[in-house]
């Protein structure tokens, strides 16, 4: 088996290449053959990703953040497989594998020598992603978090909190229509999440009982709120322990759609982009996954 390395060059703020000498220390004195391509622009990893077929006996290894796993999975042919190595400022995946380790060298060790799982991922229209999908509040905060991001080298927690914050002094209600489970629910809500894994934004838990090996995603509905509730509200949603509250509801659904009357600005596995009409469908085991041994997928 060929193992390729796609490296995102300014995920995690050059991190990411920086893996490059510790790839090559890992396979100095292994004879598995592999290949480290260095992408060149947005989209470069779904094009590199797409040269691949199963019967090339290839693993591709994205290494960055959530946003290179995401264009590596949308470039994916049929059944090939593929690894992460979180070298990005999220990682929020990377956290549903189960696998803590804080060298990477022994975490790429790690994974060459693993084994392969299968795990749902969601279709948002055409385009598939990882973990998360979300309107309102959160996907104006990675916008920001972005931009904050690109200018501060502080971590991706307290990025996306100062960048909620900002958000929160000038929130914008969000009208939705969301048909799940054969019910249709007209709302204004604060934000909406509908996530594959269970955390995002640097840590922050909307669905702390997300799998994303159970066939369904995790939905999560944030009522519109004042400030005032929104602070209250905030460091429990970051902790996962806002499952109780009034102003929060909670759904499973292997299918749902979300309409909006204008274009509203969604964040999928942190890119962002302006949408009026999602139709989402969960994948049940339609990835395979490289992960290390002592994963705690099965």
């Amino acid at each position: 088996m060929k193992h390729i390395f796609i490296i995102n060059p300014i995920s995690g703020r050059g991190r990411a290449y920086q893996q490059v000498s510790i790839i090559e220390a890992v396979f100095k004195d292994r004879l598995d053959e592999y290949e480290i391509i260095i992408t060149e622009h947005q989209g470069h990893a779904s094009e590199i990703a797409r040269r691949y077929r199963r019967s090339d006996d290839v693993t591709l290894y994205a290494v960055g953040g959530d946003g290179t796993a995401y264009e590596v999975l949308n470039g994916l042919q049929e059944q090939v497989p593929m690894a992460i190595i979180p070298a990005g400022t999220g990682n929020d995946y990377y956290r549903m594998i189960g696998y803590r380790e804080k060298s990477l060298e022994k975490l790429i060790k790690a994974t060459v020598e693993g084994r392969e799982v299968t795990v749902d991922y969601g279709l948002a229209n055409d385009r598939r992603f990882l973990n998360m999908m979300a309107l309102g509040l959160d996907a104006e905060t990675n916008q920001v978090a972005q931009d904050i991001g690109k200018k501060l080298p502080i971590p991706r927690s307290f990025v996306y909190a100062i960048s909620a914050l900002a958000v929160i002094v000038r929130p914008k209600k969000l009208d939705i229509q969301l048909t799940i489970n054969d019910q249709v629910i007209n709302r204004k809500v604060l934000l909406i999440a509908i996530m594959n894994g269970r955390w995002y934004g640097g840590g922050f838990q909307p669905t702390p009982e997300a799998s994303i090996q159970d066939g369904l995603f995790d939905v999560c509905v944030v009522d519109d709120l004042p400030i005032y509730k929104i602070l209250k509200l905030l460091p429990k949603y970051f902790k996962g322990t806002h499952v109780n509250e009034s102003v929060v509801e909670f759904f499973k659904s292997d299918t749902l759609e979300i309409k909006t009357p204008k274009l509203s600005a969604v964040t999928c596995d942190g890119e962002t982009s302006k949408q009026d009409m999602i139709m989402f469908r969960l994948i049940k085991d339609g990835l395979v996954l490289r992960v290390p041994q002592a994963s705690t997928l099965l």
